[in-house]
């Protein structure tokens, strides 16, 4: 009976993790507390659903506990990601009512002087060195409906990142995709490119395409309500540092109204805000002096004068010990940042990878050399497997299977059943057969030295993978770009 149940168990999860999402988006004009709390409990579902999935699938005999401990792991994180937004907004003194900027509404931006505001995620704006910053959550989009609204809570967040600036015309700096040579171009940065954008609000007023520079525009996209202000803005420095920073790779720069803004896809998060606002605050200490005449135009200048835009000044003493090392050495090499999130989960996924292959592969080393334990399994399923089925004159095969054995044995007086890939003479059911167990967690069942051989050759994948992963986040190498700048200067 509970084998007929289990396709409906996974249905159900994953038609209960829509339900949550879509109760999510219907309370996150109303309640933050319910927001929160549907957000983390399809997190689980989702997790858990998968999990039940991938274990009743595979006949996993991996613990049980993990049913319930990875889910409600994913959980905590889940509200302590949405919980930490109300921390930093308060210790920051971060206001919710905005003073300057624009909100989106409908894919555009409106002024926040508008009588009609529309309603946002979370709003936090605060003082940073001098200039004000306002961060803006919200959704991409209006829903068309329950899917729609489930995609917006999946990946349609998206947050715009405001500093204060003269009121003037509009300008919209747009990097664009596949505009690099080799040197200066990767696949990743063109998908960061896509996704930003594609959720990124358009300003309200009417554009015409803008083009100075031939290589400039070949990079970049740029459109303006008045093509003197871009000509005045867009001077040789300001297009060099635009060129050569990587930040601008992958973010467009709107001046809009009294902000110039850029838009990312993800939450408001205080290191989202600040990042993109240092960028911000960097390419406004370059700007001319004439595009303005506004009497505000005198107090932005001071302010650009005097900030502080340094990494150490910036973030004072929430740069992060190893992500502020990290971030230099990457941005060095003319690799993009990585956020604390990114960081994490980068180093959890290769740690899986690394632990999980050495643990599987040491394992297979020790009853190699005869250091397993014997124990005699008693056979009460098996599973023979299924051939791959090869059709038509090119030879690709589909499907197939390998063959498992379940079964019982005993150690220390206990009993304990265990489900394995076996790759030798396929017993029936009720043989006792000799099997090694290998020393260490999980200590996974060996049927014989060629199973233990094939478990190493297997392993190889995951580890090398997860070194990867470790040496392009941590000791990324530099890119084409700088190692030909470095080779000119050093003939020069």
């Amino acid at each position: 009976m509970a084998a007929l149940l289990e396709p409906w168990y996974i249905v159900g999860g994953y038609v209960l993790t829509l339900l949550l999402l879509l109760l999510a988006g219907r309370f996150e004009s109303r309640s933050v507390v319910k927001t929160v709390v549907c957000e983390a409990l399809s997190l689980a579902a989702l997790f858990g659903t998968t999990l039940y999935w991938l274990t009743a699938g595979t006949e996993s005999s991996g613990p049980a506990i993990g049913w319930v401990c990875i889910p409600l792991a994913m959980a905590g994180f889940a509200l302590w990601r949405i919980f930490r937004q109300r921390f930093w907004i308060r210790r920051l003194g971060a206001v919710g009512e905005p003073t300057f900027g624009v909100l989106p509404r409908q894919g555009r931006t409106v002024a926040i002087t508008e009588p009609d505001r529309p309603r946002t995620r979370g709003i936090a704006e605060f003082e940073r060195q001098g200039h004000r910053l306002l961060g803006v959550e919200y959704s991409s989009g209006t829903p068309d409906g329950v899917l729609d609204s489930v995609a917006n809570q999946v990946d349609g967040i998206y947050t715009l990142v405001e500093l204060r600036i003269p009121a003037g015309p509009t300008l919209v700096i747009s990097p664009r995709t596949k505009a690099f040579e080799p040197e200066l171009f990767t696949p990743l940065e063109d998908a960061k490119i896509t996704r930003n954008q594609a959720g990124s609000p358009k300003p309200s007023a009417a554009l015409t395409a803008f083009e100075l520079d031939p290589d400039f525009d070949r990079r970049f996209e740029v459109t303006t309500s008045d093509p003197e202000f871009a000509r005045q803005v867009l001077t040789g420095q300001v297009r060099e540092m635009i060129m050569t920073d990587l930040w601008f790779r992958v973010h467009e720069v709107v001046f809009d109204h009294d902000a110039m803004w850029t838009a990312e896809a993800g939450g408001l998060t205080e290191e989202r805000v600040l990042g993109n606002g240092r960028r911000l605050a960097l390419l406004a200490a370059q700007l001319p002096s004439g595009q303005w005449t506004s009497s505000a135009a005198a107090g932005f200048r001071r302010v650009t004068a005097r900030a502080e835009t340094s990494y150490d000044l910036w973030y004072g003493d929430r740069g992060g010990l190893i992500r502020t090392k990290l971030n230099r050495r990457r941005e060095a090499r003319d690799r993009q940042p990585v956020t604390s999130t990114s960081l994490a989960m980068r180093s959890l996924v290769a740690a899986v990878m690394i632990v999980s292959a050495v643990l599987a592969m040491s394992n297979s080393l020790l009853v190699m050399n005869g250091q397993g334990t014997e124990v005699d399994l008693k056979v009460t399923w098996i599973d023979r497997g299924a051939a791959p089925v090869c059709r038509g004159s090119s030879g690709k095969c589909t499907g197939g299977s390998a063959a498992r054995v379940r079964g019982t044995y005993v150690l220390d007086g206990s009993a304990y059943t265990s489900t394995t890939r076996w790759s030798e003479e396929m017993p029936e059911v009720g043989d006792i057969v000799k099997v090694q167990l290998g020393p260490l967690w999980w200590s996974p069942i060996f049927e014989s030295g060629r199973a233990a051989q094939g478990v190493i050759f297997t392993c190889l994948f995951p580890l090398l993978f997860g070194l990867l992963i470790v040496k392009v986040t941590y000791w990324p190498r530099a890119s084409r770009r700088v190692r030909k700048t470095r080779e000119a200067l050093a003939t020069a």
